[in-house]
């Protein structure tokens, strides 16, 4: 049952605006402002490397300068039906298993963007200069924690599907690891570690051995 107004919906109703702004926190001016005719999926907005991408499913991929609002490069499905072709229709899937709609499925750093999660059909990795193509994994129900020497991708509770350590710019499988989630909860990560909910209990899955560590009966908020 829905457990909210616009829960069992098709489409996500929440966490769209057209809107960007810059403003100083010192002296609370609007440094910049950038508007989109059709509104940016919030979950699909992400920083690094001084530049801010935004997406909408199937309309644009945008590339802002941080410090100046102006547009870097944007892709659109008709300037570049490839990559639109490639991120696929969007999936309105939701539950445990793949977890909520809620979750962010674009993360990026300095390098490159990748799309996982709930509302994909991949795995799909960019680059963060111009927007092309680095490569892909069919697996569909990957969460991702990204860091400096991997991608790792936490994999969903079905199939023969185990979690994979990528290279970030390659999609090199560097390690396949003898883990995966389970129910809603999202992996996050510290200093050291990756921790998420598994069969029994939670993971601590620690970074330095690449062996998951399983911490009974605690449940993750």
């Amino acid at each position: 049952n829905g457990i909210s107004e616009g829960y069992n919906v098709e489409k996500q109703p929440w966490g769209y605006g057209r809107n960007l702004l810059a403003i100083d926190t010192r002296t609370k001016q609007v440094i910049w402002h950038y508007r989109e005719q059709k509104p940016i999926d919030t979950r699909a907005v992400c920083m690094a490397g001084g530049q801010i991408y935004a997406y909408r499913f199937g309309t644009y991929l945008t590339c802002i300068d941080a410090n100046s609002g102006n547009v870097l490069w944007r892709k659109t499905r008709e300037s570049d039906p490839e990559l639109f072709t490639s991120i696929g229709e969007y999936l309105p899937r939701q539950g445990w298993q793949t977890n909520w709609r809620t979750a962010a499925y674009l993360k990026c750093n300095q390098d490159a963007l990748y799309f996982a999660g709930t509302q994909m059909d991949k795995l799909l990795a960019l680059s963060a200069k111009d927007g092309r193509i680095l490569w892909e994994h069919p697996y569909n129900n990957f969460q991702l924690i990204l860091r400096p020497d991997a991608v790792y991708a936490i994999s969903g509770p079905w199939g023969e599907n185990v979690s994979k350590k990528f290279h970030p710019l390659t999609g090199e499988v560097l390690a396949e690891l003898p883990t995966g989630r389970r129910a809603c909860t999202r992996p996050t990560a510290t200093s050291d570690s990756i921790i998420y909910r598994a069969m029994g209990g939670s993971i601590r899955f620690d970074l330095e051995t690449d062996q998951p560590q399983w911490l009974s009966p605690m449940r993750p908020a």
